[in-house]
């Protein structure tokens, strides 16, 4: 467990990086998103938010579409491509 969040630590420092270089709103919202979903992970990986026994994560069915949606926006934003939306 503690592998997704060293992942999600990681993902947060490559976008910071890319809000450094670009800056934009989306790449921002995007790094503190996956920061917090880090510490999120490491909270539930130590047992602090849940026990040993939570092998069910409800929680990351409403986690991962607004992580995956707030990365597809930093992205387009910072390859500056169009919102066809």
């Amino acid at each position: 467990m503690h592998l997704f969040a060293i992942a999600a630590g990681i993902m947060a420092v490559i976008i910071a990086l890319g809000a450094m270089r670009r800056p934009h709103l989306s790449l921002f919202v995007a790094a503190t998103l996956w920061l917090l979903y880090a510490v999120w992970e490491h909270l539930v990986a130590n047992g602090t938010l849940c026990d040993a026994d939570c092998n069910i994560r409800v929680d990351l069915v409403f986690i991962l579409p607004i992580l995956a949606i707030a990365t597809r926006y930093a992205y387009r934003s910072y390859a500056r491509l169009p919102d066809r939306m």
